[in-house]
């Protein structure tokens, strides 16, 4: 191999070593996020950027998690950056890589920009809901910054995408993915109004599918959500492993969406139960996040192949 296939060799396996620590980091983030609400410490910085008026704040508990959160949406939107000049530089020539990484770059300056309104604005819950939107956005474009090759990756030429999945399956998919941001964020809501404990069993609700009062019905709703989207991308998977018997990486990215979403509903579960403690809480919003950025990588790899994989095949590889 010559000297200058293996520096872009060198440089692709940076960019997804990057990239794949940026998904790491705005994973962590995310959760982090969780712990900075539900322990109430978001309002523990009433000012933004700086902390109390200062770079480095009194040592306190909900200060210091709440300035931690902020240190760590630094460092994310760091590695989102260099995952865009990384990609700028060795795979120029792949759309998806390059969409990918500067999608993800604006989504996390307009997540720590929302993050700043979110302080000024004493944490009013829309904002709260549009930031967690923008961080799991984030996520998946991240996710598919790293799934992302250069076209001379491609096993398939010019047509990379899978034609054997019908438009039912592709449908059912697409509507698994967005059902499941969507009760993300419901969930969100629901914990921003206070309305997360409201049932006190699981599944049913005091005894009772449709219970009456506002924070029940919210609450209820929201199961009821996560049931339909729990049947559409249990579906998704099956599909997925039936596919992936010419494909390892799509059949163990089918079983562990499976895996993570099946963990979040018993946290679930646990939170009606043993009551919304922080811990169990913010549990549950890192075991979501995981189904979401895991049936993002699923139907990158299930739909298109030739562009994106767990594995990326370099010039000379086979």
């Amino acid at each position: 191999m010559s000297q200058v296939a293996a520096g872009t060799r060198s440089g692709r396996a940076r960019y997804r070593a990057v990239t794949l620590a940026s998904l790491a980091a705005a994973i962590a983030q995310v959760a982090l996020g969780g712990v900075v609400r539900v322990t109430g410490s978001g309002d523990a910085c009433p000012d933004w950027p700086l902390c109390h008026g200062q770079i480095i704040p009194p040592l306190d508990y909900h200060i210091w998690l709440e300035f931690t959160h902020r240190l760590a949406a630094t460092a994310v939107g760091l590695l989102v950056v260099a995952s865009l000049v990384l990609a700028w530089r060795h795979l120029r020539a792949s759309k998806p890589a390059i969409l990918a990484t500067a999608a993800s770059t604006v989504l996390v300056v307009a997540a720590a920009i929302l993050g700043g309104l979110t302080v000024l604005s004493e944490l009013s819950w829309w904002t709260r809901l549009i930031h967690l939107g923008l961080a799991e956005l984030t996520v998946a474009g991240l996710a598919v910054a790293w799934l992302a090759g250069p076209p001379d990756d491609r096993s398939d030429g010019p047509q990379s995408r899978d034609t054997s999945i019908s438009t039912r399956d592709r449908s059912m998919a697409w509507a698994g993915l967005s059902g499941l941001l969507v009760t993300i964020l419901f969930g969100s809501y629901m914990v921003g109004m206070n309305y997360g404990a409201a049932c006190p069993s699981w599944p049913l609700c005091i005894g009772n599918q449709l219970p009456g009062g506002t924070p029940f019905v919210i609450n209820m709703t929201h199961r009821y959500m996560v049931a339909i989207v729990a049947v559409l991308v249990l579906r998704t998977c099956f599909v997925a492993w039936r596919q992936g018997a010419a494909r390892g990486q799509l059949r163990w990215l089918a079983a562990l969406t499976a895996g993570f979403l099946v963990i979040e509903i018993g946290v679930g579960a646990l939170t009606a139960w043993m009551g919304s403690t922080p811990f169990i809480a913010s549990l549950h919003l890192v075991f979501a996040t995981m189904s979401w950025v895991s049936m993002v990588l699923m139907i990158a790899v299930q739909f298109d192949p030739g562009t994106f994989r767990v594995r990326p095949r370099y010039p000379g590889r086979r």
